[in-house]
């Protein structure tokens, strides 16, 4: 059974001021932490649960829903452990147990994890089960985006060095606040679901993984040209659902939608690499070039099939085509591509 923590005065609670001081938390105040954060800030109301709790650590809904309730897992981790596949199944048994279901929908809500630990401490099974299951995670990046914005909202000082990676290794710090991130994070999520049932494409990772979210709130794609710079987008899927996931992207951004009419270029794939593999004989023979990948390598070649390259700097973006190679020939092939494109 769970029970509900009666807050005070919001000051009365001493936030930890830095990603050392949460490190320096025990699992159980970690969890305190993590609560207290979601309810003070991010306006949800609810529980901490018994320490038999099921792999679900807090109980969260809305004031407006008390009976749509979310399950979060708190995971406190050092430097060295490892986040594995097991530990998140647990969480399974925490929406049986607590009944942790959409009363619209009637289907499990989403999972959210929060953890201490970074990205690369999550073992790829357990990285594909959180993708699968769809679990909304949130790593020590944002945990340190957190102090930031309590810094921001408590009137603290802001002092850099409690921001440091103390104890792991240095990370990318995130940018823009935790609070928007996560609201673009959360649209980006739901937009890969909705991609998902209407193209019926799945496990719902194929449309896009967490990886190419955090892409593209880095990259922030506004145009269709800007998609396929992402990892994880190629033609296909920039023709399949790109013009709607830009304007969901453009819309976050308060931009006017792209014109209706914007198309895309797409080639057949099989039959496009036959004509480059072809091209790049040509390219061999001319140049008097003994092995064909010289020129370039057939995972050079999946890139051009993918990328659909125009100009020579869209050339040199692509691994294995340096300065030297688009010099000498770049032209030639960039001819060759318009041509099979436009035939």
């Amino acid at each position: 059974m769970a029970f509900k923590i009666q807050l005070g005065k919001k000051r009365e609670y001493k936030y930890p001021k830095s990603i050392k001081e949460v490190d320096e938390l025990t699992g159980e105040q970690f969890e305190k932490f993590v609560f207290r954060y979601l309810k003070e800030y991010q306006d949800y109301e609810g529980e901490i649960t018994e320490k038999n709790d099921y792999g679900v650590d807090i109980i969260l809904w809305k004031k407006d829903e008390p009976s749509n309730r979310f399950g979060v897992q708190c995971k406190r981790y050092g430097p060295k452990t490892v986040l594995g596949e097991n530990d998140l199944m647990k969480m399974q048994k925490g929406v049986k147990h607590y009944g942790l279901i959409n009363p619209k929908t009637n289907k499990p809500n989403t999972l959210i994890l929060f953890t201490s630990a970074e990205l690369h401490q999550v073992t790829g099974r357990g990285q594909a089960y959180i993708e699968n299951e769809e679990i909304n995670a949130w790593y020590r990046k944002d945990i340190i985006e957190i102090i930031k914005h309590l810094d921001e909202k408590l009137g603290r000082d802001v002092i850099q060095s409690n921001y440091s990676n103390i104890a792991f290794e240095s990370s990318k710090k995130q940018k823009g606040s935790f609070k928007v991130n996560t609201k673009f994070v959360a649209i980006l999520k739901r937009e890969r679901m909705n991609i998902s049932k209407y193209n019926k494409i799945s496990p719902v990772y194929l449309v896009y993984n967490d990886k190419t979210i955090e892409e593209i709130i880095t990259k922030k794609p506004i145009t269709l040209e800007m998609l396929l710079d992402v990892k994880g987008f190629d033609s296909k899927k920039v023709e399949l659902f790109g013009e709607y996931l830009v304007n969901r992207i453009r819309a976050f951004m308060k931009l006017e939608p792209l014109n209706s009419k914007t198309t895309i270029v797409t080639v057949d794939i099989k039959e496009f690499t036959v004509y480059l593999k072809e091209t790049r004989r040509k390219i061999a023979s001319y140049n008097k070039i003994d092995k064909l990948y010289n020129v370039f390598n057939n995972k050079t070649l999946e890139e051009i099939v993918e990328k659909l390259p125009k100009t020579k700097e869209e050339l040199l973006k692509i691994k294995g085509l340096g300065p030297a190679k688009v010099e000498l020939w770049g032209s030639y092939l960039l001819k060759e591509i318009d041509k099979f494109i436009n035939k």
